[in-house]
Parts: structure tokens; sequence; C-alpha cells
């Protein structure tokens, strides 16, 4: 769950910088004092999409995850690792483009 943090509670120099986020429409990243990024202070807009496309890939994998069902893993570990070996196997006996 996402913090909430209250403009009003900030001090003026990180204002200036949310209301530039807010009228620049790009975001700002946050640096500690070694110069690692830490945060990154973006647009709610940019924000909303971020969490729409997070929420449909894990909606894949619980679809995915729900037709795999009473599958034995085991089994299906072994099937992609037979499939990557052919697709290795043809691509090296594949004559050169």
């Amino acid at each position: 769950m996402s913090q909430v943090l209250k403009l009003k509670d900030t001090d003026s120099q990180f204002r200036q910088l949310v209301e530039s986020v807010r009228q620049n429409k790009e975001e700002c990243v946050v640096q500690d004092e070694q110069g690692r990024s830490v945060a990154v202070v973006v647009p709610v807009e940019l924000y909303r999409l971020y969490q729409q496309e997070w929420e449909k890939g894990f909606a894949a994998v619980d679809r995915i995850r729900a037709k795999m069902k009473g599958y034995d893993p085991a089994q299906v570990e072994a099937q992609i690792e037979k499939a990557v070996s052919e697709v290795k196997a043809e691509a090296n006996a594949a004559p050169p483009s």
C-alpha cells in the first residue's frame, strides 16, 4: 500500500519539485548522498498508468496459474527444458544466413 504525504506538510523545496513534476508531466529521480537512485516522483497520471499495467501483468499470471492447476510442476519444467534444448539444437544446425 502506498504511503501518503500531505503537500502542506512538506518544505517549500519539495513543494516546488512536486509542482514542477505536475506541470512538466515528467518524473524526478531522488538520489541519496552517494548519488544512488532511491525514489522517483512521478505525475499521478503516470503512476495510475503504471498501476494498471502492473495489475494487467498479474492478471495474466493469475489466468495462467488457473489454467495450469493440476499439472505437475516438475513435468512442466521438464517439458520446458526439452523445448529449449530442441530450439537451441535447431538454431545450431541451421546454416548461417
